[in-house]
């Protein structure tokens, strides 16, 4: 009896901040579907660990410091060394961000934050989008955050990068849809990740539990398995959207 193939056989992958949380939850998924996946981070200990968890021999380490406009070309760079031309991008890695209203904020925190948060995703784009168009088949997505449609306190600067993240996936989709190349946003809420926990007490952690409509918040595996599933063959007429992967928190005013 035939094999059925993998969603993403034979697709070459890059996936930023693939060291932890969402990124290496993504990696996985993408690994699982099929695909040869650049693992990119600045962390080599870390990123040898999620290439374990992914399907032997489809995992490979990348390691770099995506800080500027020019890091994202060396990423793509480094990545299509590593597993040939891009055929999908998926941006997670998540610069932190300084959690001050804007009057506190210096002009070196919003260099940083705009360079790392903004100006390094239009590079990666910009560097992988080539070898998509050769393909004339292609996959982009970057994870975003409710913040971007709802606001949050103290992170006004963390917002306005979000939603610059989804403004380029839709410019880039009108660009290049018709050359088979889609572009969304994945946007996410609070999700069970190591930083989550860190930053959020159980009592935080239950109340924003309760502003979720499914009185629960997601793993960051199933917030992968909706990105793997934006990559795949099926997905193929989204773009220029932004999923909310909420638990359905995106529908309560307590966010």
């Amino acid at each position: 009896m035939a094999l059925v193939p993998l969603p993403l056989q034979d697709h070459a992958a890059l996936v930023t901040g693939a060291s932890r949380g969402l990124g290496r939850a993504i990696a996985v998924a993408l690994s699982r579907a099929g695909a040869r996946v650049a693992l990119a981070a600045r962390t080599q200990h870390d990123l040898a660990d999620t290439a374990r968890a992914c399907v032997p021999g489809t995992a490979f380490p990348v390691v770099l410091d995506l800080s500027s406009v020019g890091s994202g070309q060396a990423a793509v760079e480094a990545a299509e060394a590593a597993v040939g031309p891009l055929r999908i991008l998926v941006h997670a890695a998540a610069p932190v961000f300084p959690l001050q209203r804007i009057m506190q904020l210096s002009d070196g925190d919003v260099d940083a934050a705009l360079g790392a948060g903004l100006a390094v995703a239009a590079g990666l784009c910009r560097a992988a989008v080539p070898s998509m168009l050769g393909h004339r088949s292609g996959r982009i997505v970057m994870i975003s955050s409710l913040a971007a449609s709802h606001g949050a306190a103290g992170s006004a600067l963390y917002s306005a990068v979000k939603a610059g993240l989804e403004g380029l996936c839709r410019g880039l989709a009108v660009d290049h849809g018709r050359h088979g190349v889609t572009v969304n946003a994945v946007a996410v809420g609070f999700c069970d990740t190591e930083r989550f926990r860190a930053r959020a007490d159980a009592a935080q952690r239950q109340r924003l539990v309760e502003a979720t409509a499914l009185k629960r918040i997601p793993t960051p595996e199933e917030v992968a398995e909706v990105v793997a599933f934006v990559c795949g063959p099926a997905a193929g007429v989204i773009t220029g959207a932004t999923l909310q992967v909420t638990a359905g928190s995106h529908l309560n005013n307590l966010w």
